[in-house]
């Protein structure tokens, strides 16, 4: 890939790769920290990238980055009172569904689980798709979505016992 083409790869790739790192990470500054040096990363190898499998790339380098972070960070313990400013107001007409509980279990699945579940229901990947941005096999998949449901299924039980998911 040329470095002429970065600008517009960028633009066109953003905010998929915030809202990836946003699931894994679950703060938004910490998101945008993460893609920054995502795409630093990307742009000092983007030389040595195909066009073809850049997206792949970029995932890769996504996956990578919030993982030293979320390691480096679970030396510390750190609430932070701003994340909640960034809560959307509810509208009072006709509510949507509540997926906080939802939310929060996935936020509280391993990182590579909860990779899985956001690649599949929100960036609506195949399985094959999920394998080339998680540089592991289709079954590797398969085996971590059935793992990262059953987790799911069991929190989200446990916390409502009467079976209303």
């Amino acid at each position: 890939m040329k470095k002429e083409q970065f600008e517009p790869f960028l633009l066109a790739h953003e905010k998929r790769i915030y809202h990836y790192l946003l699931t894994l990470v679950g703060n938004d500054s910490d998101a945008n920290d993460l893609v920054q040096m995502v795409f630093i990363s990307f742009y000092e190898h983007i030389d040595r990238v195909e066009e073809a499998t850049a997206l792949s790339y970029v995932y890769r380098i996504a996956y990578n980055k919030s993982m030293t972070f979320l390691k480096q960070k679970s030396r510390y313990v750190n609430l932070e009172p701003q994340s909640f400013d960034n809560i959307p107001d509810q509208p009072k007409t006709d509510p949507p569904p509540d997926y906080t509980a939802l939310r929060e279990a996935i936020r509280e699945l391993p990182p590579r689980l909860a990779s899985v579940i956001h690649l599949q229901y929100y960036e609506n990947l195949s399985y094959r798709d999920m394998s080339e941005n998680l540089g592991i096999s289709v079954k590797a998949v398969e085996s971590l979505l059935v793992r990262a449901k059953k987790q799911l299924r069991r929190k989200l039980l446990k916390d409502n016992p009467q079976g209303r998911v």
